[in-house]
C-alpha cells in the first residue's frame, strides 16, 4: 500500500500538493493566473467560432451533420449508456 500512495502523490513543494501526472501535465498552469495565460489561445479560438457568420445553409449542413454523428456515436454504446439519445 505504501508504493501506491508513492506513485500517486509526491511531497508538497512550496505548500502546493503535486502528483504524479505532473511532468505529463506541461500545459497545466501551477497558478491560476499561469493557467489563464495557457487557455488565451483557445480562448481567442472559440471567441472567433462565437462570432463567426454562418449562412443558413451552412448551419442547416452543421446541423445535419452533428445529428448524424450523435446517430453514429450512441449507436455503438449499450443501451442504458447511450449518451445523445434516451434508449
Amino acid at each position: 500500500m505504501d508504493s501506491l500512495k508513492e506513485i500517486t502523490m509526491t511531497k508538497p513543494k512550496n505548500s502546493q500538493t503535486t502528483h504524479s501526472f505532473a511532468p505529463y501535465m506541461k500545459h497545466y498552469g501551477k497558478t491560476p493566473e499561469e493557467q489563464l495565460e495557457k487557455n488565451k489561445p483557445a480562448m481567442k479560438l472559440l471567441k472567433q467560432w462565437m462570432e463567426e457568420e454562418v449562412s443558413e445553409e451552412e448551419a442547416q449542413a452543421r446541423h445535419e451533420y452533428f445529428e448524424e454523428f450523435k446517430r453514429i456515436f450512441d449507436q455503438f454504446r449499450p443501451e442504458g449508456h447511450k449518451v445523445f439519445s434516451e434508449q
